[in-house]
């Protein structure tokens, strides 16, 4: 420190030297003393350097906790949009330019449902938010403005330890891997982004899948009344394009040309006879705080199922979905609605009807029901025509209000008109709300009913299946059902 006095000194040395001494010496004098004094804060730079390269090596106090800004469900999308920047999280990691990530969840809950029938379940489920899942996903630059992806992503249930899907039966003979028991379930696909957009290949999430904070308060997942309708989630073999963002729209077009493996006979054979196409469609604008969007899905009969023994019908399945919300700053609205034939009667393993409501003729996930089931099958099953030729609208409202930094609540309500019969009508509500604990861990209570009409039978759905839920025709046919869960959920 006695150098940090050094130069002062010199300085009033220097004007000293220069009143004393001859002209012709103090020339040679300065420059002398302006080397020196040069040296000298040369010498000082040197010991800055030094002091704070030590404070900086010195263990400082415990960094002070800071509140992460609060957790959103509807902003957790299952795949980033085209283009968005790579995160690098805590188990990411960069190898000669290529990011890989493990990411993931775990969505534990206990669940109280009751039936006006008098019967009540209490479980603890998996999977209300977002189902408990690990993936795979990775990026590389390749070119300017080109990058590679690929994403591979499984399900599981911590309650049990098991894949999310498993066969519970033989696989038929001709199903290939259209079947359940799939080592990565939810998707497993390769993509390249380009400057207009990505492309895919490959199981991919749906439109409609990946968009689900669009939709409501809890991104169209447990208490949804679209939910608990049925959505159609993911499909094999999906050819797929995905738009980068262009003065506020973006658009998505997938070709699934697998689509989903038929049943064919009641011996549960694979037919041949052609493939089973699943076009989807999707278009939003952004502005501000408003979105509006349209999305489409639909699954086209087999080729030739018509002449097929027994005959499949021609009747497309569709799911047609336009949206719209409004961001206000704290909090935000959801307006939404649903017009699809794809749900029906589920039926037992004689054929006879169980529920009025929660059959797929469409497979939500790509994976074909057994032929009583009617998977686009008009065949011996009694009613599968019907339930192709049942038409649904679906409406649905949800806002959200941010309490604190920390705790946001929402609700929603909808109604299902049966726009062909009129029989099979349902409405229902939901309240709940979410909490950050840590950073990437989230509490959630919620409250919901589900009223149906005398002749529909549909039963409460979440991100996963739930299991066990109520399953009988005295409990769900004609009845309200309602329910509180309570759940934790941490994100990795």
């Amino acid at each position: 420190m006695n150098r940090y006095k050094t130069l002062p000194a010199m300085a009033m040395a220097t004007g000293m030297l220069l009143v004393a001494m001859p002209l012709n010496a103090q020339a040679s004098q300065i420059d002398d003393l302006k080397a020196s004094i040069q040296k000298l804060n040369d010498e000082v730079n040197q010991l800055q350097k030094q002091q704070a390269a030590a404070a900086a090596a010195q263990p400082g106090a415990p960094a002070k906790y800071a509140p992460q800004p609060i957790w959103r469900p509807w902003t957790t999308p299952s795949y980033p949009d085209p283009g968005a920047p790579v995160v690098n999280g805590p188990l990411s990691m960069t190898i000669k330019g290529a990011t890989f990530t493990i990411y993931g969840d775990i969505d534990e809950y206990a669940n109280h449902m009751t039936s006006d029938s008098g019967h009540t379940i209490n479980a603890l489920e998996d999977g209300a938010i977002l189902r408990s899942r690990w993936g795979l996903k990775g990026d590389k630059p390749v070119a300017p403005g080109y990058e590679m992806k690929f994403c591979m992503e499984s399900g599981f249930n911590v309650l049990n330890g098991k894949q999310a899907d498993t066969p519970s039966t033989p696989a038929p003979a001709g199903s290939g891997s259209t079947y359940s028991g799939r080592l990565f379930d939810r998707q497993a696909w390769l993509g390249v982004l380009t400057p207009i957009g990505e492309f895919r290949v490959g199981r991919q999430n749906s439109t409609i899948q990946q968009l689900g904070g669009e939709i409501d308060y809890a991104a169209r997942n447990l208490g949804g009344v679209i939910n608990l309708f049925g959505v159609p989630s993911r499909y094999d073999s999906d050819l797929s394009f995905l738009s980068t963002r262009f003065f506020g729209f973006s658009f998505q077009g997938h070709i699934s040309v697998g689509g989903t493996a038929v049943t064919n006979s009641a011996n549960g054979n694979i037919s041949n006879i052609g493939n089973q196409r699943v076009y989807q469609l999707m278009a939003d604008y952004k502005r501000g705080p408003w979105t509006a969007g349209y999305m489409e899905i639909v699954g086209e009969p087999p080729a030739g199922g018509t002449n097929a023994a027994p005959p499949k019908s021609g009747t497309n399945v569709v799911y047609l979905n336009p949206y719209v919300n409004y961001d206000y700053g704290k909090g935000k609205i959801w307006l939404a609605a649903v017009h699809s034939n794809n749900n029906g009667n589920t039926y037992n393993s004689s054929g006879a009807v169980v529920l009025f409501n929660g059959g797929s003729p469409l497979g939500n996930t790509g994976v074909t029901a057994n032929s009583n089931t009617g998977t686009l099958n008009n065949g011996s099953v009694a009613g599968s025509t019907v339930d192709l030729n049942t038409y649904y609208n679906i409406y649905q409202g949800s806002a959200s209000y941010i309490i604190t930094d920390k705790l946001v609540v929402g609700g929603l309500y909808g109604v299902i008109r049966d726009i062909t019969y009129h029989v099979k009508n349902a409405h229902g509500w939901n309240i709940g709300a979410f909490y950050d604990v840590f950073k990437d861990t989230h509490t959630y209570l919620m409250y919901d009913v589900i009223k149906n009409d005398a002749g529909a039978g549909f039963t409460q759905a979440a991100s996963a299946g739930l299991s066990p839920n109520f399953s009988a025709a005295n409990d769900v046919n004609g009845r309200k059902i309602t329910g509180v869960q309570l759940g934790v959920m941490y994100n990795f």
